[in-house]
């Protein structure tokens, strides 16, 4: 029997899906990670046929393709699985400082689903340490990541950096190199007051709700200048060995939607139990919104299309990485290791549920590719959604 997973019932039930499409307005490329989303794992995306390699057996086993979307939080594990065991093999085993960037709440509404200027937050956020590397004339290696929400999911961009303490000189050997946390929180507060300000026409601050005061260019300079006398945030965790435990905590969040399936878990309609750690008091707290407020608050967390929520910079940028990997591999006394392989669907069933899909039940064999059906295109599944929609609402209106 289908069991649809908790976060396909939040869309599904009561038309939920349906009624938040009628009455907001959503981005294009939202509403098709969504329509992607709900039909992943079915036949809607297309099946594979296998049989089984032994002329005796007649078994045969049908696997519906995955979405791949960016809002389905089963299809974000397979990504995130072979984002870390890809990160593990490149990462230098070396010394790593991992800093978390934060801003003020009142300038939170500016960069909501604004993608061009989250997109220019990784700048703003590596500009102190490349600098700081480059008086010193050395190359350091940087990833960093994008996460526009807090724990309550509601709007809190923020950066995590992760950044080697130490950088290849002009003579391909390592050195030690250590930043200031009050010299990185300048160069990033400033950094981001001087990406708003730069942007004052294009964000139109006085249209959005709660700032109508800012009525033209030199009020919204003055309520900058007040957001920047503000405290800043800037969290410098402990130094390690190795940048595994970083790559492992961003790893849970940069691949998946912002709500985990456990969290739903018990939705039946109606309001939303959903639960989450408090950083501040240390403690499991829970908050009760409506179906249409959390569809609203998953949805608004779906990256634009090829935004990239993880960017790297210095000696791992992909246009450096070739030529100076190997180089900062062979400074700090290390193998080079080989590509790894990304583990598939198959190893990533067998290493959750202990069985592989791909063994026959019945008499132990392999399982062989046969044949496939291609699936529907997203675009044709929201059309048809959108067509019984109309159709639905012309049916209510006839009665």
């Amino acid at each position: 029997m289908y069991i649809p997973r908790p976060a396909k019932l939040l869309f599904q039930y009561d038309d939920g899906w349906n009624l938040f499409i009628e009455n907001n307005h959503i981005d294009e490329w939202q509403l098709l990670s969504v329509e992607k989303m709900l039909a992943c794992s079915t036949c809607a995306m297309g099946v594979r046929r296998y049989c089984c390699s032994s002329p005796e057996c007649s078994h045969s086993r049908f696997f519906c393709q995955t979405c791949k979307s960016k809002a389905c939080s089963a299809c974000g594990l397979k990504g995130t699985e072979q984002w870390i065991a890809q990160q593990r093999h490149i990462l230098p085993d070396c010394e790593w400082q991992h800093i978390t960037l934060t801003m003020p709440h009142l300038l939170w509404p500016f960069f909501n689903n604004n993608w061009y200027l989250l997109n220019q937050l990784f700048r703003c956020a590596t500009r102190a340490m490349l600098k700081h590397a480059k008086r010193q004339g050395l190359e350091i290696g940087i990833f960093c990541a994008l996460h526009t929400y807090g724990r309550q999911l509601n709007q809190h961009p923020h950066i995590h950096l992760s950044v080697t303490r130490g950088g290849l000189t002009q003579y391909d050997t390592w050195k030690p190199i250590f930043f200031k946390k009050k010299d990185v929180e300048k160069v990033w507060r400033s950094a981001v007051i001087r990406l708003l300000r730069d942007n004052y026409f294009q964000l139109q601050p006085n249209k959005l709700p709660g700032f109508g005061h800012i009525r033209n260019y030199q009020t919204w300079c003055r309520y900058l200048n007040a957001q920047f006398q503000r405290y800043w945030k800037v969290h410098f965790a402990k130094k390690t060995r190795g940048a595994w435990h970083n790559v492992k905590y961003l790893g849970r969040y940069l691949k998946r939607p912002p709500i985990s399936a456990s969290q739903l878990k018990h939705y039946s309609g109606g309001t939303v139990v959903h639960h989450y750690y408090d950083h501040h008091s240390q403690q499991y707290r829970r908050q009760t919104l409506s179906q249409e407020e959390m569809i609203r608050r998953y949805v608004s967390h779906i990256p634009a299309r090829h935004f990239k929520m993880i960017r790297y910079y210095g000696f791992l940028a992909n246009r450096k990485r070739g030529c100076l990997l190997p180089k900062v591999y062979e400074a700090l006394d290390m193998i080079s290791p080989n590509v790894p392989e990304k583990p598939g669907f198959g190893a990533l069933i067998k290493g959750f549920l202990n069985t592989d899909p791909y063994q026959c039940i019945l008499c132990g064999n392999r399982l062989r590719f046969m044949s496939a059906e291609k699936g529907i295109h997203a675009v044709t599944l929201l059309s048809e959604r959108r067509d019984k929609m109309v159709k639905k609402r012309w049916l209510q209106t006839a009665a």
